[in-house]
This record gives C-alpha cells, sequence and structure tokens, in this order.
C-alpha cells in the first residue's frame, strides 16, 4: 500500500528571513515616521535652544553676572566644550546600549543642568552648569540623526532628516521671538537674597522646555530596531517592526504581517557579550572606533569630520557675532557706500576695539533690531530646509550640497567687497544659512554610509569636529577680524569652497 504524502501546511513551514531593507518596505512611508519626525525635531529645537539661545540672554545677563567681553565668549562657548568634551563617550553608549536610553536620560540631565544655570549667581557657577549642559545635550545632537535614519529605507534617510531639520530654523524664529518679548521687561525679583530674579532666567527655563517635552515624549516610543539587529536581538527587532507596521496600516493586525524572521546581522552570543571593568570599557570603546579608522570607512570618516568642522566654523563661528555685526552695519552713518570692513573700521577708529567695544559700560538693554535679525535669519533656515526637504526627492544628495557649500563660499567672498547695506546682509545671511543648513545632509550621508554598529560613533565624532570648529571661528574673529577684515572673511569663506570640493568625494545619494 503506497503511503500517503504528507503535505506541511503553509504557516508551519519555516519562515524565510527577510533583509532589514526589505521589511521597511513591506512597512512603508507614514504614521510612524511622521511621528518621529516631529518628535526629533522637538529634539532638534532642544539643542538649538541650549546651544545658540544663550547668544541673546548674554547682553541682557552681564550686569547682572559682572560679565567681561571675554567672560561672554566663555561662557558663550561653554556649552560647545561640553559638547566636544562628551561626544565621544555618548558615541560609545549610543552604539553599544540603545539610542533611546541614551537621548532620554541626556535629556533630562540637560533639563536639570539648563534649570540649576537660571538660577546661578555668579559667573564660575553658570560656567560650569553650561558646561554640564553642553555635556548632555551633546548625546542627542549625534545620535538623534542615527534614531531617526534607522526607521527607514537608506534613500529616504536624508530626507526625513532634512525634514525634521526644519526643526533648526524654526527655534531660531523661537530663540529671537522669545528674546524679544521676555526681554522687553525689567521686573526684578529677590529670590531668598541670593539670587535676583530677572526676565533672562525666565528665558532659560522657556529654552530648555523642549528638551523635557523631547524626553518624555521619547519614553512612549520604540528602541532602533536596526541597534537591535546589530545586537543580535532580533525577536526585539520583530516586534518593533510589527509595531510599525500596526502604526502604518491602521485596522491591519499582526497575522496581516508577512515577515516573521529577519536576516540576522551578527552573532547573537558574540553580541551578549559586554565589557566588564574600566580597562574593557576603554578596550571596547577604542575596538568601536577602530572600524572607523580603516578602509573603507575611513576615507568617507576623515571627509565628514572635515566638512563638519568647516561647516561649523562659518555658520556657527559667524553666527554668534552675527547680531553684533549686522547691528553695526545697520545702524552706521556712513554718508557714502561702505563695505561690511569699511563699517567696522569705521567704528575701531575711536579707538574702540572690536571687543572693548562692549565693555565701556554696563549697558544690558538690547535694541529690537538684534531679535528682528535672529529672526529673519531663523526664517531664511526654515525656507532652506523646507526647499531641501523637497528637491532631494529629485536632485542627489551630493549635487545639493556642493550648489550650498560653493554658494556659501561665493557669498563670503563678496561679503567683503559689496557696499550696499541690503546686499551686505543678503550675502551675510547666505554665507551662513546655505553651509548651516547643510550640516544635516552630511549627518543624512553619515547615516547612511557607516554600518549600524559604528554609525552613532561615526556622527558622534564627526559632529565633535563640528563643534570644534565653532569655537575656533568664534575665536577667530575675535583674534583677528578687526586687524584683518577682508582676510578674515575670505578665510571663512576659503573652508566654504574647499568644503564644496571635498563633497565630490562622497557618494551623491
Amino acid at each position: 500500500m503506497t503511503p500517503t504524502p504528507v503535505t506541511l501546511h503553509p504557516q508551519k513551514q519555516p519562515a524565510v528571513p527577510i533583509p532589514f531593507d526589505d521589511v521597511l518596505e513591506e512597512i512603508g512611508f507614514g504614521r510612524i515616521q511622521h511621528e518621529l519626525i516631529v518628535l526629533c525635531g522637538v529634539i532638534m529645537m532642544a539643542i538649538i535652544c541650549e546651544t545658540m539661545g544663550v547668544s541673546v540672554i548674554l547682553p541682557a545677563a552681564k550686569c547682572d553676572l559682572d560679565l567681561t567681553a571675554a567672560n561672554q565668549g566663555l561662557l558663550g562657548g561653554a556649552t560647545f566644550l561640553g559638547i566636544m568634551a562628551s561626544s565621544y563617550g555618548w558615541g560609545y553608549l549610543s552604539d553599544t546600549r540603545g539610542r533611546k536610553n541614551v537621548i532620554i536620560l541626556s535629556l533630562a540631565l540637560t533639563t536639570v543642568c539648563s534649570l540649576a544655570s537660571s538660577l546661578a549667581s555668579d559667573f564660575a557657577t553658570i560656567v560650569v552648569l553650561r558646561l554640564l549642559v553642553g555635556m548632555c545635550i551633546s548625546a542627542p545632537s549625534a545620535t538623534i540623526y542615527a534614531y531617526l535614519g534607522e526607521f527607514t529605507k537608506t534613500e529616504r534617510r536624508t530626507m526625513m532628516i532634512s525634514f525634521a531639520s526644519v526643526a533648526v530654523g524654526l527655534s531660531s524664529i523661537s530663540v529671537g521671538t522669545l528674546g524679544w518679548i521676555f526681554l522687553s521687561f525689567n521686573w526684578r525679583l529677590n529670590l531668598f537674597d541670593v539670587v535676583e530674579f530677572r526676565p533672562w532666567r525666565l528665558l532659560l527655563i522657556l529654552y530648555s522646555l523642549p528638551g523635557a517635552i523631547g524626553a518624555i515624549w521619547m519614553v512612549f516610543l520604540p528602541e532602533s530596531p536596526k541597534f537591535y539587529l546589530s545586537q543580535g536581538r532580533d525577536d526585539k527587532a520583530l516586534a518593533v517592526l510589527q509595531r510599525m507596521f500596526l502604526e502604518n496600516h491602521r485596522g491591519c493586525t499582526v497575522e496581516d504581517f508577512a515577515v516573521k524572521r529577519i536576516t540576522p546581522e551578527v552573532d547573537a552570543e558574540e553580541a551578549k557579550a559586554k565589557p566588564k571593568g574600566f580597562l574593557a570599557v576603554m578596550g571596547s570603546m577604542w575596538q568601536q572606533t577602530v572600524p572607523l579608522l580603516r578602509r573603507p570607512n575611513l576615507l568617507y570618516f576623515v571627509v565628514c569630520c572635515a566638512l563638519q568642522f568647516g561647516m561649523f566654523f562659518v555658520s556657527a563661528g559667524m553666527g554668534l557675532w552675527y547680531p553684533e555685526i549686522v547691528n553695526r552695519v545697520t545702524s552706521a552713518n556712513q554718508s557714502v557706500p561702505a563695505t561690511i570692513c569699511e563699517v567696522l573700521q569705521g567704528v575701531h577708529s575711536s579707538d574702540e576695539d572690536f571687543v572693548a567695544y562692549a565693555e565701556k559700560e554696563c549697558d544690558d538693554r538690547m535694541t529690537q533690531d538684534v531679535f528682528v535679525y535672529v529672526i529673519v535669519l531663523g526664517s531664511i533656515y526654515t525656507f532652506l530646509y523646507l526647499a531641501m526637504s523637497t528637491l532631494l526627492q529629485k536632485i542627489r544628495r551630493g549635487h545639493i550640497l556642493f550648489f550650498n557649500l560653493f554658494t556659501s563660499g561665493v557669498c563670503g567672498v563678496l561679503l567683503a567687497y559689496v557696499n550696499d547695506p541690503y546686499f551686505v546682509l543678503l550675502c551675510f545671511c547666505a554665507f551662513m544659512v546655505f553651509a548651516g543648513s547643510s550640516i544635516s545632509l552630511v549627518n543624512g550621508a553619515a547615516v547612511s554610509l557607516f554600518p549600524t554598529h559604528v554609525r552613532a560613533m561615526a556622527v558622534c565624532l564627526s559632529l565633535m569636529m563640528g563643534r570644534l570648529g565653532s569655537v575656533a571661528g568664534t575665536n577667530l574673529i575675535g583674534l583677528i577680524m578687526e586687524d584683518s577684515c577682508t582676510l578674515t572673511f575670505n578665510v571663512f569663506a576659503g573652508c566654504s569652497l574647499l568644503g564644496a570640493m571635498l563633497t565630490l568625494v562622497l557618494p551623491s545619494r
């Protein structure tokens, strides 16, 4: 008697592992990605409020804290120094302990330190607290790009990051608008005869709110599925992907999700091994960095670091001096058209150099023009980020990046020679904005170019070089602007033009 053939039920057959990108294709682009874009926008707003908001507060706080011009420069740069000091450690933790946990912890610590800094009664205390703010905000300032990019396919990552980066422009508008509203008041409130609470302190508290909101919101969102895969936790990754599918396809159930297994990226047992002891952790951090210093990652890593240094050098270095320089250009009573350098040298001719000008007397009043200029700059940033996000669907990332940096460089060169005040302001804004908006494009490139297990480290280290560029640019202007104004603008413009050439090394997509 011939035995009856046995057939397996389709559901009983072994599930075929599916590559991660194919799973994301199945999930599609929808509700969960939109929520992540908004959340990451809020976190980027927190980063800008904590790093650039101080530049609006400094003039209003200088009398209360007895700040000299040198003190103001140190206080303004303290946050950036903190970011530089902690980037390496946060990058390691993000790649080994998870994006979500690191972002929540760092945002919570940022909020606490920022609130404490609003009650600082002397220069030393507030500098230390702002340094701690920088050390904490360093984590989300880089990790958020890796986190956001890992919820969508490679070709959509830069577009997602660019859309989220619209918040950079909106936060600049918010910083200027809130400053305009609250610093126009002159009330004083004595707290326990220790601290005189004034509007600038309230403004610091308001600037800390986006970080608190971001930390709370992040609690309700999943860890990056790509991170779970890199740690050999495929079951956790699958659970997150199922959640993403259900979010994007309302009315569907888990049974409708065709994917039952994901192609593993690492050996599960190997991934579970964690270093113990200080030396073991240091060794693990170094091993996390070594892949970036070897082919095929080395060239792209060096180029990303160089680009970040140059873009921050131009946008943040010039940005800190932006209100002061533009205020002098627009308020100068020139009988004949003059270049920006001729206007600044006109101020210097009265025996007041570029830095000492702010020290002649303690006057913490701020003109409305300062806030208007900050709001205008933020509006331009917002428009350009929106334009880039749309264009990225049609034009390659590398082409937009080259155009931005080349345009920035040309505007920087023109800035030292044009004499029409409106054209000067146009060139000044374009000079900074085209360089600054390119930062998100390079972050998007880094998220796409580097493997998951070193991705956050690569972004953190490249952004650390960017913060170094911020500090270098800010201090260079203070050192050489008064004696070599034209040279200063040419050096900054040269950085943008050199960056444009370096973009040709990176893949255009």
